[in-house]
C-alpha cells in the first residue's frame, strides 16, 4: 500500500513541477495538453476500484458511515486517493491552460490546488473574475 501511495504521488510530479517551475516552455505545454496522465490514472483507479470491490471493501450503501468504512480499508483508501490525485491534477492543468489564455501565471493557485485542491481552484476562479481576455472582453462567471 505504501509503495502504491508513493508512486501515485510521484507520478504527477512532472506535471506539477513543469507548471510551477517551467511554465513557458514547449515541454510544459506538451505535458499539460496530453491526455495520458488522466488515461493512466483512470486505469489505476479502475484496477484499484475492482480490487476494492473484489476484496469486499465496497460500501453497503451510499450513507456516510458506509462510505467511511470502505475508505478506511487499504484498497478503499488508495482508490479514494487516486480519485483525489486525478481530479486535483485535472483542476491544475485546467487552471494552467485557462490562465495562459489570459496571459497569467497562477503559481499560488496551482500550489494550493496541488496541496488543497478546492481551495486553489476556488481562489483561481475568484481572482479570474477581474481579468480581461486577449480581445479585451471581461471574464463572465
Amino acid at each position: 500500500m505504501d509503495v502504491t501511495f508513493a508512486l501515485l504521488n510521484v507520478a504527477t510530479l512532472p506535471w506539477w513541477g513543469s507548471m510551477l517551475l517551467f511554465p513557458r516552455t514547449p515541454a510544459t505545454v506538451r505535458l499539460v495538453t496530453s491526455p495520458w496522465p488522466f488515461v493512466a490514472l483512470a486505469g489505476v483507479y479502475a484496477v484499484l476500484l475492482l480490487a476494492a470491490l473484489a476484496g469486499g471493501d465496497a460500501p453497503a450503501s451510499l450513507e456516510a458511515s458506509a462510505l467511511a468504512r470502505a475508505a478506511a480499508s487499504p484498497a478503499g483508501f488508495l482508490t479514494l486517493w487516486t480519485h483525489v490525485v486525478a481530479l486535483d491534477l485535472f483542476a491544475g492543468t485546467w487552471i494552467f491552460r485557462d490562465a495562459r489564455y489570459y496571459g497569467r501565471l497562477p503559481r499560488v493557485e496551482l500550489l494550493l490546488t496541488w496541496f488543497a485542491g478546492p481551495v486553489g481552484l476556488g481562489l483561481y476562479l475568484w481572482r479570474r473574475r477581474a481579468w480581461r481576455g486577449p480581445g479585451g472582453a471581461r471574464v463572465v462567471n
